[in-house]
């Protein structure tokens, strides 16, 4: 198996931004020493709580102070970027890294985002498509282009000049192209299967309880016989031998981990979205208790009741490849970086002990 990292990342408004994006970059600077594969990161414009605005950007900030780890986009919000000026970035960070990007994409799921870029009432998973196919073609194909749209329309017939060079776009380093990683919080299984039959990876959230990461693999295993894909589950994941300490820290109402789940679950609340954390679709609203949702979706103890904890998980959704740590504010951070140490020293040593992958 596989270990990754996913963060949005959430911090408390109070804490400066230089503060908390010192803190991003000194996240993945450690887990890259721990021997973590990858990691990716989130974008959101308008929102107080997570400040990467760009995770490409961000992205290219780490490039030379890493050595291995992969590098991913969590995701790029495609209905808010021209796409042949995301591909471009794409590709050229693609090869500022030597192969080490990883492309992840989203319609995007932040209504003030969506009003700041006059999508909320357009057909975002169709403007994701349209962006996606088009960039994937211009990765592919051979000048002049001539790409065309309901939403954007992309050529240099006119211009195209082999002799001067110009009217030509960048391939990316990686070939066809870098790997196409999609975050799903959806239950439908059929949308599951179409991004399966593209050669799209998939993310599953870590807002989704087991139930609805059963569909996910239902999806997969449909086109695919298995998991024949690189199908990645994100978790919240504390690791502590001291019981009251991981209480403390993972489910009292001051934890990092209690206020990035409430915090959340107000926004799903409020734009009709709350059913997609519940154990049970059918819960009315009174029912859905905060605490009760941290126990089901945070994986906390000390590094062998983790490891047992993962690898049920494994057992009753179907086999995924890659456990994806979330990345939770280090509001200590001694008890932060000690838990991605005994993540990537004892626990994954453990789970590959019982896994193939």
């Amino acid at each position: 198996m596989q270990l990754g990292y996913f963060s949005f990342p959430v911090h408390p408004k109070n804490k400066s931004l230089s503060r908390c994006f010192e803190e991003d970059k000194n996240a993945i600077l450690l887990i890259d020493k721990l021997g973590f594969k990858e990691a990716f990161l989130g974008e959101h414009l308008t929102d107080e709580h997570e400040r990467i605005s760009s995770s490409l950007l961000f992205i290219s900030s780490l490039i030379h102070k890493t050595k291995n780890i992969n590098l991913g986009t969590g995701t790029l919000n495609l209905p808010h970027h021209n796409p042949a000026q995301l591909a471009s970035d794409i590709a050229m960070i693609d090869h500022i890294s030597a192969g080490r990007l990883i492309v992840g994409i989203g319609p995007g799921s932040l209504v003030s985002d969506m009003e700041a870029f006059n999508t909320i009432k357009k057909n975002r998973n169709e403007m994701f498509l349209e962006s996606i196919n088009h960039m994937i073609k211009i990765w592919k194909l051979k000048p002049p282009y001539n790409l065309k749209g309901k939403y954007w329309n992309i050529n240099t017939i006119k211009t195209f000049d082999k002799k001067l060079s110009i009217g030509t776009f960048m391939n990316t380093y990686q070939k066809p192209h870098p790997e196409i990683v999609c975050t799903s919080l959806s239950r439908n299984t059929k949308s599951i299967e179409a991004l399966s039959k593209k050669g799209w990876n998939l993310l599953s959230s870590n807002f989704l309880q087991e139930e609805s990461l059963k569909y996910h693999s239902k999806g997969i295993q449909k086109k695919f016989n298995g998991m024949k894909k690189n199908w990645r589950v994100a978790r919240k994941i504390f690791i502590n031998e001291n019981k009251r300490v991981t209480e403390d820290y993972v489910f009292s109402t001051k934890s990092p981990y209690f206020k990035t789940l409430v915090q959340i679950m107000n926004k799903l609340e409020k734009y009709g979205k709350i059913d997609v954390i519940k154990k049970n679709p059918e819960d009315k609203k009174e029912n859905i208790n905060p605490h009760k949702i941290l126990k089901d979706l945070v994986i906390a103890g000390g590094a062998n009741e983790v490891a047992e904890k993962i690898l049920k998980l494994r057992e009753n959704i179907g086999n995924f490849n890659t456990i994806t740590y979330v990345g939770i504010d280090w509001k200590n951070p001694q008890l932060a970086k000690n838990s991605l140490y005994l993540m990537s020293k004892k626990v994954i040593k453990i789970l590959n002990k019982h896994t193939k992958s």
